[in-house]
């Protein structure tokens, strides 16, 4: 393939090389190989006998001139050479951190509103401590996006949530504890989050179905 683009450069640009040079280039690395690669090289004869002009006209010669070439030449070129060392396709660094991940990452991970009532309490509980969820961190979030969810056979959702009026959900012995950290007064409650003060008869249950 490469010789072949070379020969596709030679006749691109003919007017400023000898014009038996790219009859020589396709002699010499073209058409030894006519009966492995016939197309290839009955589209290498045409695209010698046409002009410049010419070859706008005719898409399958446009596409062989095409700068976009060289982006494939690239790739097969990274393909070949993981194929001949036996190196996988991605880093071997993304295979071991996707592995990790895998066992990290649920539903909430990549939704809009992570701290909806079916989150997992891990999501809130980091917000106390102003750390983020390693899936949900900038850093690892695109690389974690195709990686399966984890299978986790024992809920960690908080048990007795309720729900506050801004959408947030929090078990009742956490915001009760978290009040009287606060110093509410009897009957208040806080977004652990947000700071935001609502009274009790404010709050729903929340079921899990």
């Amino acid at each position: 393939m490469l010789r072949y683009q070379q020969y596709i450069e030679i006749v691109r640009n003919r007017s400023q090389i000898k014009p038996d040079e790219a009859l020589s280039h396709a002699q010499k690395y073209l058409f030894p190989f006519k009966s492995t690669y016939p197309t290839e090289v009955n589209r290498a004869c045409g695209l010698l006998a046409m002009t410049p002009e010419d070859i706008d006209k005719v898409v399958v010669y446009k596409e062989l001139t095409a700068p976009a070439r060289w982006e494939m030449l690239a790739d097969l070129f990274t393909k070949t050479h993981n194929t001949l060392l036996s190196l996988p396709s991605i880093p071997l660094l993304h295979i071991a951190l996707s592995s990790g991940l895998s066992a990290l990452k649920t539903p909430a991970c990549h939704s809009v509103h992570p701290d909806s009532a079916a989150a997992p309490s891990h999501h809130t509980s980091l917000s106390l401590a102003m750390n983020v969820c390693p899936i949900c961190s900038t850093e690892l979030n695109e690389l974690a996006r195709s990686v399966p969810h984890a299978l986790h056979t024992k809920s960690h959702i908080e048990p007795d949530l309720f729900m506050l009026p801004n959408g947030r959900a929090y078990s009742k012995a956490r915001l009760q504890e978290y009040a009287k950290k606060a110093g509410l007064l009897d009957g208040q409650v806080k977004d652990l989050r947000t700071g935001e003060v609502y009274g009790e008869e404010r709050l729903k249950k929340v079921f899990i179905t």
